[in-house]
């Protein structure tokens, strides 16, 4: 078997989760499109920069973006609802939604 059928194989065996962002995710994308720095949103969720930089890279990841800017972009048109600078997914317990 050659590398490029392994990596297919692989591939195909492990799922796609690109494009399923986590409710922390819709929180960061939402303080992205508020323009917070990794910096910022560390202080403001009480979490590492190195933790606010690795939910922007899998943000980045799973919706196949490039930039803040895409992110902030995509996050802008979302039909959820801003609460407090983070994007609301509807559904979402406790935060006023059925």
């Amino acid at each position: 078997m050659t590398r490029a059928a392994a990596a297919d194989g692989d591939a195909a065996a492990s799922p796609d989760f690109r494009g399923t962002l986590t409710p922390r995710e819709y929180q960061i994308a939402g303080l992205i499109a508020r323009g917070r720095s990794n910096r910022a949103i560390a202080q403001e969720l009480l979490i590492s920069p190195a933790t606010a930089a690795r939910h922007v890279a899998n943000i980045l990841v799973k919706l196949d973006f490039n930039s803040r800017a895409q992110i902030a972009a995509w996050a802008a048109r979302q039909d959820g609802d801003w609460a407090g600078g983070e994007l609301v997914q509807p559904g979402d317990a406790g935060l006023g939604h059925p």
